[in-house]
Order: C-alpha cells, then structure tokens, then sequence
C-alpha cells in the first residue's frame, strides 16, 4: 500500500513538472557575464534545481564524513576509557586479594599467638601440678 502511494505521487509529480514545462517554453535571455544566451525557461529552471539538489547533496555528505569522524572519535575514546578502567579494576582486585592474603596471615599468625600461650599456659599448669 505505501508503494502505491509512492508510485501515485511520482505520477503526479511528472505530470504537475510536464504541465509546467509546457506552459514556460519560451526562451529567456541569460547573462554569464561573457555571453548571454536565449534559453527555454524551464531549461533554466530544471538546471538551477539540478545545481541546487548537488549541492545539497555535497553539504549532506560533508555533514555526514563529519558526524563519521566524530562518531569514531568517541568509539576510540570510550575503549581507551573502558580499557583504562578494566586495568584499573584488575589493579584494584590484586590489591584486595593482596590485603585479603594478608589478613589470613595475620589472623593465622594472631592463632598461631595464642595458641603457643595456650601451650605455654598448659606447661606451666603441668610444672606446677604436684607430682605424687
């Protein structure tokens, strides 16, 4: 359905340009500054909006080099950014299973700590028990 709309207003289109190149077929004067040339009205009309539509064209496709450009610039910032990141992370992980390591170690030597007093508590009992 919507092509046929599309087709619908492209003949409508040709027709309404058919019926306003038929009305101006006249030849105009057209001045280039060196010469002047008799040219058909409509001739000159179609090549303006030719002149204009490549234009348009020509500023769209710069625009969009641009956007490109600029788009790609900010890809390859954010993965500099997110790669940043990820080494920072990994560093900070290191650093915590580093400080993690040496909590047990701390804590197994705080154990180690009491239980040597443990056994040196207990020796003292045994010495001091009378030995019958």
């Amino acid at each position: 359905m919507k092509n046929q709309w599309r087709i619908v207003l492209t003949i409508l289109l040709v027709i309404i340009v058919a019926v306003f190149a038929i009305l101006n077929v006249e030849s105009v004067p057209v001045s280039f500054g060196f010469t002047t040339v008799h040219w058909p009205l409509i001739l000159i009309l179609l090549v303006s909006i030719l002149i204009g539509a490549v234009l348009m064209i020509l500023f769209s496709t710069i625009t969009v080099f641009q956007h490109n450009r600029a788009y790609k610039d900010l890809e390859r910032t954010s993965q500099e950014q997110i790669s940043a990141l990820e080494h920072e992370k990994d560093s900070l992980t290191k650093r915590l299973q580093n400080s993690r390591s040496k909590q047990v170690t701390g804590q197994q030597a705080q154990q180690l700590q009491d239980l040597e007093k443990e056994n040196a508590d207990l020796k003292a009992k045994l010495a001091e028990k009378p030995t019958h």
